[in-house]
């Protein structure tokens, strides 16, 4: 079993401003990222800052990546630093830019909410994918895939899922390969990034 990368995060009621320096309070990356997220924004928090800098090419930033997907699609201003950024950084491009130099400014300029998400219905699962420039749409009706997109989303190890539908994912680029990172991407949505009469 992969050891977790130890990664601090400080919670702030709001986004910006002065109201935006009054802290919440510091935690660390929980083994349940998924629920932690959820637990945040519960709790008011708004805006979160990752204290150390997140590694994009291990498996033991796992936790850490999850809980950035889950913040970015609960709307929680996520401010953090990318280290070991593998020249495939489109995979990781709808997570929030990390903060760093001119080398991210790509990143920056391709990122919107909601670029790579599902979402479930009755009896299948679509997933809407926009890192590559272009919209890919997926729909999952088997329920053998079915079963594993809910173990991947709610943070298991790829390693512990279905090895037939986690090659399946990768070959689409849904799990996310970098160094020895094997990663979910897709968000559960939340909620529409823009009014419902745009989409």
């Amino acid at each position: 079993m992969t050891a977790r990368q130890q990664v601090q995060i400080e919670m702030f009621r709001h986004y910006l401003g002065a109201l935006g320096g009054e802290s919440l309070g510091a935690q660390e990356v929980s083994a349940d990222p998924v629920g932690q997220a959820r637990r945040l924004f519960d709790g008011g928090v708004r805006k979160v800052v990752f204290t150390g800098p997140v590694r994009l090419d291990e498996p033991g930033s796992r936790a850490a990546l999850d809980l950035l997907r889950e913040l970015a699609a609960w709307g929680v201003r996520c401010e953090w630093r990318a280290s070991g950024r593998p020249p495939a950084w489109q995979a990781f491009s709808h997570l929030p830019p990390p903060n760093g130099g001119a080398d991210l400014d790509p990143w920056r300029a391709a990122y919107f909410p909601a670029k790579c998400v599902f979402r479930e219905g009755p009896g299948f699962v679509q997933i809407r994918d926009r890192r590559s420039g272009s919209l890919e749409c997926y729909t999952v009706d088997e329920f053998e895939l079915i079963a594993a997109v809910r173990r991947l989303a709610a943070g298991a190890d790829p390693d512990a899922c279905d090895p037939a539908a986690t090659a399946l994912f990768a070959e689409h680029g849904l799990l996310v390969r970098a160094g020895g990172l094997r990663w979910w991407a897709p968000a559960r949505l939340r909620r529409w990034p823009v009014p419902a009469m745009v989409v």
